[in-house]
């Protein structure tokens, strides 16, 4: 099945397996849960399902065209700046009657349904509703709140999960070679997500940041204003390194993807509108593997807290960095209020984070937020 790289989600994967074999699908599914699921993963993978002839077989070239993105009856429709607009999607609406090119389906995936703004959601909603035969839409959320709700009416709602830590143990040694108490840790500090996961797996395998970022973070959290000062530089420092990294390696993808598209098209014209779409879906690329990449960094600084807050509080058998109990177990010398305080100021940064501010100023001010919980002490 083409669903068997997806971890988990077994009851998602039973109800499209079926589906696919009976040809028995909706015009528009909305698939919710929180980050890290593999929800955008998932709907990929069913879009190349339902337009390749084969079904998805993952070996075929048709599959192979479809996952890099150059099949023409399977469609992306990612914002381009901070909203998806009304301008990307009236040439959506548009296409729509155009006949299937190769298995009889046309798909639309549509990552982050919640960023459609009100013009372009209602423009949407018509085509949604009574879509051509021909045309499935695979809308993909990670806020379901935030989607308009007439949008939501008119999708097939389905809902991803987070997997047990069993699940995630077995992934990670499936797929990363990673076992034991170090597994277990990952699993834990993954929430159940399995893309933040590979994240913790990969860092593991190569560049340890993990281990880095726990090394200031215990500085972090112990109270000391000199020590802490330097601690915040070195761990913003730590990220910087990251984001050069992230920067190197979609530049390195985007040199590999523009001679594709010279191949694919040769009229100039054509040419030139589809390596400006290639440049900027890079430059938004890097932007959000920057953002994921600094919530990972206050994900490692908030379990580390928490765990010093667990062990405050006499519960140590469910901590998150079980790799870590020994240097917890002696770090964790303050009352639970102290550490609860902490914790709260990482879950808002980490909300910031979301949204399109400096991430070196929004880090600042937490390390500033933890030292005035350390002076009220």
């Amino acid at each position: 099945m083409a669903f068997e790289s997806i971890a988990g989600q077994q009851q998602v994967k039973e109800r499209f397996a079926h589906a696919l074999r009976a040809d028995a699908l909706d015009h528009a599914y909305l698939f919710t849960g929180h980050e890290g699921l593999a929800k955008t993963a998932f709907a990929r993978e069913l879009a190349v399902a339902l337009v390749t002839s084969c079904g998805g077989c993952g070996a075929c070239l048709e599959c192979s065209r479809a996952r890099r993105g150059v099949h023409p009856d399977l469609h992306v429709l990612e914002r381009e700046g901070d909203l998806i607009v009304l301008e990307q999607v009236t040439p959506l609406i548009a296409d729509l009657r155009l006949k299937p090119f190769g298995a009889g389906r046309r798909v639309w995936v549509i990552p982050e349904a919640d960023c459609l703004n009100s013009e372009s959601a209602n423009k949407l909603l018509k085509s949604l509703e009574e879509p051509p035969d021909h045309v499935v839409f695979l809308l993909v959320t990670d806020h379901l709140e935030r989607v308009l709700p007439t949008i939501v009416s008119r999708c097939q709602l389905v809902e991803f999960h987070p997997v047990s830590d069993e699940v995630v143990v077995a992934y990670l040694r499936e797929s990363h070679g990673l076992d034991g108490v170090e597994a277990e840790a990952l699993a834990r500090l993954s929430g159940g997500a399995v893309e933040r996961a590979d994240r913790l797996a990969e860092d593991a395998r190569g560049p340890g940041r993990r281990s880095d970022y726990l090394a200031q973070a215990a500085i972090l959290s112990a109270g000391s204003r000199a020590a802490a000062e330097e601690a915040g530089a070195a761990f913003i420092d730590i990220l910087g390194r990251h984001h050069a990294q992230i920067g190197g390696t979609v530049k390195d993808d985007l040199a590999r993807r523009l001679p594709e598209l010279e191949q694919q098209f040769q009229d100039k014209r054509d040419l030139k509108w589809h390596t400006k779409r290639a440049e900027e879906r890079a430059r938004r690329e890097e932007r959000r593997l920057r953002r994921v990449a600094a919530q990972d960094a206050v994900d490692v600084l908030g379990a580390w807290v928490r765990d010093l807050w667990v062990v405050a509080c006499g519960a140590s058998e469910v901590l998150c960095n079980r790799d870590r109990e020994a240097e917890l177990l002696a770090a964790a010398v303050a009352a639970p209020e102290h550490y609860a305080r902490l914790l709260a100021v990482t879950a808002q940064t980490r909300k910031d984070l979301y949204l399109n501010i400096d991430q070196r100023l929004a880090l600042q001010a937490l390390f500033a937020r933890f030292e005035e919980v350390a002076e009220s002490a």
